[in-house]
């Protein structure tokens, strides 16, 4: 029960404490959460240069104090587009003991956000900007610093009355499977980010995402809420342990410092 993708008010677009998205987690048997903040270099994000990384640190210090032997806790950020903004990721990551980096593609370009209804329209084919998006991701895989890949199909999260029909991410897995291979080569790994299972979807991959990832030689897999709100933080954990485990993992990744641990399922 590991929370690998958790948002507090050192990220724009939440409002919780540190405080008290520990203890939503300790109440839900999380043993593990690494909060990761927000880190965007496009000026026409509002999340740009928001994240204060000094004054998070000093708060998860206390934090950890806090919670010392009820909570293990990891310094993460979630770094939007770092292969085009490589100049001002890395000092942010050389200067602190992050545990762990997601790498996320929020950004189609520097114009067209995916969380935008644009996103789907500006090709005029949504099932085409859903192929830009997978190839930039591959582009992001090659080339971004990072430890595991955010929400593979994030733009399938909203504006869903856009998709015309019923989306279903196994129509692009020649797509996804380009993803994958590079993750695997590039020795990082992916999330099952449960986020989507709040509205009772899939999650971000679906489950046939996850079986080709562990076909392919996949092993760092890592689960997360994507919460912004104690409410939301340790939801449909077992769930995705246990698509987890349909696809033939027995352990889940975690990271200090960012060295790689697998841990079993218990």
């Amino acid at each position: 029960m590991f929370d690998y993708h958790v948002h507090t008010l050192f990220s724009e677009d939440s409002t919780a404490s540190m405080e008290s998205q520990c203890e939503a987690a300790i109440a839900r048997g999380i043993r593990q959460i690494a909060f990761t903040e927000h880190e965007d270099y496009n000026p026409k994000d509002p999340t740009s240069f928001y994240f204060k990384h000094a004054d998070y640190m000093a708060e998860l210090q206390r934090c950890r104090a806090l919670f010392a032997g009820r909570l293990i806790i990891r310094a993460g950020i979630e770094v939007s587009e770092p292969h085009r903004f490589p100049d001002l990721c890395d000092p942010v990551l050389a200067a602190y003991e992050w545990d762990f980096v997601l790498g996320s593609l929020h950004w189609l370009s520097k114009d067209v956000n995916t969380y935008w209804p644009e996103f789907f329209e500006h090709t005029g084919d949504w099932r085409r900007s859903m192929q830009l998006y997978f190839e930039e991701a591959v582009r992001l895989v090659e080339t971004g610093d990072f430890d595991v890949l955010a929400h593979i199909d994030y733009p399938t999260r909203y504006n869903r009355e856009l998709i015309v029909g019923e989306y279903d991410i196994r129509d692009f897995e020649s797509e996804v499977r380009e993803i994958l291979r590079a993750v695997v080569a590039c020795g990082k790994g992916i999330e099952i980010n449960t986020n989507p299972m709040r509205s009772g979807r899939q999650p971000n991959p679906a489950d046939a995402v996850i079986h080709w990832y562990r076909e392919m030689g996949g092993e760092i897999l890592t689960i997360g809420t994507d919460s912004h709100t104690p409410s939301h933080t340790g939801l449909h954990m077992p769930e995705a342990v246990q698509i987890a485990r349909a696809a033939g993992f027995t352990h889940l990744a975690t990271f200090e410092r960012r060295n790689l641990t697998l841990v079993p399922i218990e």
